[in-house]
């Protein structure tokens, strides 16, 4: 059973647009963080995938590695690894083309998604007006 949505997580990825306008480290590693949670969000949901684990971010990128969707997949792996940099990694600097690189998959993500929920409400609408004819 699909759960109503009550937060949209595209807000996370323009909050992170946002954040890595701005000058300063703190910014960058946050504008990463967000970057990756609103992707991973949108494309955990987009696989009904329920599990709030944190197996869950394995499983969502298995989803679509296992699906052929292995842009998809590396983009969110890659994301990931910059995320778990940012939030962890006090020792070494984030530097501006990490989060640079980040915002640019976390871009890609969300139009793959975009893309893939299109053709799925395409392909649902289809199948309901054949049954209606």
């Amino acid at each position: 059973m699909m759960q109503t949505q009550v937060f949209d997580p595209q807000e996370l990825l323009e909050l992170a647009e946002d954040l890595s306008r701005q000058p300063g480290e703190a910014r960058e590693r946050s504008a990463i963080s967000r970057a990756y949670y609103g992707a991973f969000l949108m494309a955990r949901d987009a696989a009904g995938i329920q599990d709030e684990t944190s197996e869950a971010h394995f499983a969502t990128w298995r989803h679509y590695a296992d699906r052929g969707e292995t842009q998809l997949a590396k983009d969110l792996r890659k994301l990931r690894k910059a995320r778990n940099l940012a939030d962890y990694k006090t020792d070494v600097h984030v530097l501006p083309h990490v989060c640079d690189e980040a915002m640019q998959a976390s871009r890609r993500i969300n139009s793959m998604l975009k893309r893939m929920l299109g053709r799925r409400d395409y392909h649902a609408r289809l199948a309901l007006s054949s049954v209606n004819d």
